[in-house]
């Protein structure tokens, strides 16, 4: 990964031509090389998928018990499925949470609730730019009220550390 100069991957693939699961057999290898080579994986999903069936938390079980030294990073959140995707977090320390515009969707505060308890490590703010403003993202984000210690690690201490950057 150094040679392509990659902090990590994004990989989604229900919408591959030939939509697959995010556990199917046929991404280990890539998964294996991004835990050699300690380059975070971007995991995909929500709403968004073309098949829902492909919006699955427990998928990411699959891979973080496989890989357990790989940071995965569940992009969207993989909402719906909140209460999955908590569980799959609970489970494992090496699965990071970035619902982005999701956390202020129907239900979607149970992640900033998440946050006050075990998800507090593993909890990203994301803003969903271009899809809404960053300033409305910042703004209702601010309006979750965490305890400041807590929103710090969300909107980057949590980031900076997961994604290996060397920011003082």
């Amino acid at each position: 990964m150094d040679s392509l100069q990659l902090i990590g991957i994004n990989v989604d693939p229900g919408f591959y031509g030939r939509p697959i699961a995010h556990d199917d057999e046929t991404l280990f290898p890539i998964y294996a090389a991004c835990e050699k080579e300690n380059a975070p994986v971007f995991l995909m999903s929500g709403p968004t998928t073309p098949d829902l069936r492909h919006n699955d938390p427990l998928a990411v079980d699959r891979v973080a018990r496989a890989f357990p030294n790989l940071s995965l990073i569940c992009c969207h959140a993989f909402y719906p499925q909140i209460d999955a995707m908590l569980g799959v977090a609970f489970r494992h320390e090496n699965v990071f949470v970035s619902p982005d515009m999701y956390l202020f969707a129907p239900g979607g505060k149970r992640y900033a609730e998440a946050a006050k308890g075990f998800l507090s490590d593993q909890l990203l703010f994301g803003s969903s730019y271009p899809f809404r403003p960053i300033g409305q993202s910042i703004t209702e984000f601010a309006g979750l009220r965490l305890p400041d210690e807590i929103a710090e690690k969300v909107a980057w201490r949590n980031a900076v550390r997961v994604l290996g950057l060397d920011i003082a």
